[in-house]
């Protein structure tokens, strides 16, 4: 069990992800509301970007 979940920990995916949401965690003061509103516009703007960047 060990090793899977030292395995699991540093594993990229899981590590990049770990210290994206620390990250976005710290630049709102460490509150959590914040941090989803901060990662919802986020995903807006992403989408929006990419509609508009489709030709159809």
């Amino acid at each position: 069990m060990k090793r899977l979940t030292s395995e699991v920990l540093y594993h990229p995916l899981v590590a990049q992800s770990t210290f994206y949401l620390t990250d976005v965690l710290s630049r709102t003061d460490l509150g959590l509301s914040g941090a989803l509103f901060v990662l919802a516009a986020r995903w807006i703007a992403r989408f929006l970007r990419e509609r508009r960047s489709d030709p159809a």
